[in-house]
């Protein structure tokens, strides 16, 4: 019996998340990078029906431990209804804006995250929400993860080489 398990990458719709009403994503949607990245942007979006009363949006950008290492504030007039994707998956029109680019003074190999919070013309917090990976940043000096583990390829290799030399002699 063959038994054969193939990996699988499943991402959801970086969007799907607005029609709660607001949502929050990046131009990477969780991808690995390696540092820095200058373009990294945070799309903000707000359903139509929710946006009365929305003054402002700060969207905080947080390294792997969760502290904040870059923030932009979008006001209201930044916002159209312009979306380059249409509507909100359920069809409800879309207020959004993006951020200028978010970089930290100095980048960490992990997962970063964006949080965005809406607020009134008094500061009151209407809303917040996350997006738990914008990126993962990585390094070229790391060693490739594989589901089975690293001792199993250094395993793998030598027997091979084993192989290899029996055959030789």
């Amino acid at each position: 019996m063959t038994l054969i398990v193939t990996p699988t990458i499943v991402q959801a719709d970086p969007w799907s998340a607005i029609d709660s009403g607001y949502a929050v994503t990046t131009n990477y949607h969780g991808q690995e990078v390696v540092p820095p990245v200058a373009d990294l942007t945070a799309r903000v979006g707000v359903l139509l029906d929710n946006w009365p009363g929305v003054y402002e949006v700060r969207v905080d950008l947080r390294d792997p431990s969760g502290d904040v290492v870059d923030s932009d504030t979008i006001l209201a007039a930044a916002f159209t209804t312009d979306a380059p994707w249409g509507t909100s998956p359920k069809g409800a029109t879309v207020m959004w804006a993006e951020t200028d680019p978010l970089a930290p003074a100095t980048w960490v190999v992990g997962d970063y995250s964006v949080k965005a919070y809406f607020f009134d013309s008094t500061g009151k917090e209407l809303a917040h929400v996350d997006d738990l990976t914008a990126m993962r940043a990585t390094t070229v000096m790391v060693v490739p993860e594989v589901p089975i583990g690293t001792l199993t390829i250094l395993l793998t290799m030598l027997a091979s080489l084993a192989i290899f030399a029996r055959k030789r002699f």
